[in-house]
């Protein structure tokens, strides 16, 4: 094993040690210790502490010429908690059979200690950075609410940089896109009255009825909806509550709807195409009424196989690994789509496999971590050169 592996994995146990569960995630800590080990190795460093949260922090480190291109490394601080089970301590890593355990070795504390040592070992080896500027972007809040790039992206640190990467684990693939999401509460609206008279009211029961097949008609025709590389937008109805009494004819039934997104869709296209079928049902069904409200948006994130970030990222894993780069989707969220949005193109790859995050003994490969490391060095020589 090498010495920017051996770093790597040195950082990675470090990091594990600092519980960053979200909630509450607590990430100062973990942001402040790699602040002062990257500000002693050379770099310019930043600690960004969330303004109405105290123990929350990002770290911006940053290295280099601000004239030439400039390549962001991203990944979050923050993991989910570790909850019961184990096998050992989730917060203090353990090695063995070829792989590291504890909470966030895969999602993504792996990815964060890769990108880290890689750039040291820049730095320690006296690499120029003549053609530009490598900047570590480390946030809070990913796992839940995306406070922590939220607050970079509108920080003056922020950087439109020409290239992005998140270590988000990928499997050794190259994801160049994830599907957003919104989600909708879908009033249904009825008149109650006594349920041996129900004929004196409006059954909201029996209009979701009728909401829900509209819903399953949409869900249906977004099934041929294609994408150069994400799968079908989907619609889900996931929640339905209401009624007050079992002698009640209830007046209000709340159905909760998940739709997944594709890029160039958003959160007031979607939801008109919810109103569409949803008012066609209302045009055929006088007593049938109905309101809505979006109450979550995370858009799609997306780059072009063909675009620039992409050919350079294919072209140094395959002179790193001599293997072929496999350009595919990330299944879960992540912060692409708020880099991509802000003008940086951004893919995602980094060590782990997406089946261990959020698991228990939760582990990443010592190989993995090597493969990304050894990437994470060589893509920043090919750019920054």
């Amino acid at each position: 094993m090498d010495g920017r592996t051996e770093k790597a994995l040195s950082l990675l146990k470090e990091l594990i040690a600092f519980d960053t569960s979200n909630l509450p995630g607590n990430e100062k800590g973990c942001a402040s210790y790699l602040e002062g080990l990257l500000k002693n190795a050379g770099f310019e460093t930043v600690l960004q502490v969330m303004p109405d949260a105290p123990d929350r922090a990002n770290v911006i480190a940053a290295v280099g010429s601000k004239k030439g291109k400039s390549l962001i490394y991203n990944g979050h601080l923050d993991v989910v908690p570790a909850g019961e089970g184990w096998n050992s301590d989730p917060f203090c890593a353990v090695v063995r059979d070829g792989k590291l355990y504890g909470r966030g070795a895969c999602d993504m504390k792996g990815g964060v200690a890769a990108m880290a040592a890689a750039a040291l070992s820049l730095v320690e080896e006296g690499f120029s950075f003549a053609g530009g500027q490598l900047i570590l972007v480390f946030v809070c809040d990913e796992e839940l609410h995306d406070m922590g790039i939220r607050h970079y992206i509108a920080s003056p640190e922020f950087v439109k940089a020409d290239y992005g990467v998140i270590s988000e684990p990928s499997g050794g693939q190259f994801c160049l896109a994830h599907r957003g999401v919104a989600r909708y509460e879908i009033s249904v609206l009825g008149v109650s009255c006594h349920a041996g008279v129900p004929e004196k009211g409006i059954n909201a029961m029996t209009n979701a009825g009728y909401a829900l097949l509209a819903l399953e008609k949409l869900s249906k025709s977004l099934a041929a909806r294609t994408h150069e590389i994400l799968p079908p937008p989907t619609l889900a109805p996931t929640v339905i509550s209401g009624g007050l009494k079992d002698n009640i004819v209830p007046d209000l039934i709340r159905i909760q709807v998940d739709r997944r997104m594709l890029p160039g869709e958003s959160l007031e296209s979607c939801q008109k195409e919810i109103e569409e079928v949803l008012d066609q049902v209302k045009r055929e069904r006088k007593e049938f009424d109905y309101r809505i409200k979006p109450y979550v948006c995370l858009n799609a994130g997306y780059v072009a196989k063909d675009s620039e970030i992409v050919k350079i990222c294919n072209e140094v894993y395959r002179e790193t690994t001599g293997k072929e780069a496999v350009n595919t989707f990330f299944t879960g969220g992540n912060d692409q789509n708020f880099l991509v949005d802000a003008g940086v193109p951004t893919l995602v790859f980094g060590p782990g496999s997406l089946d261990q995050a959020h698991t228990v003994d939760e582990y990443v490969k010592l190989e993995d971590m090597e493969e990304s490391t050894e990437f994470f060095y060589q893509l920043a020589k090919k750019i920054l050169q």
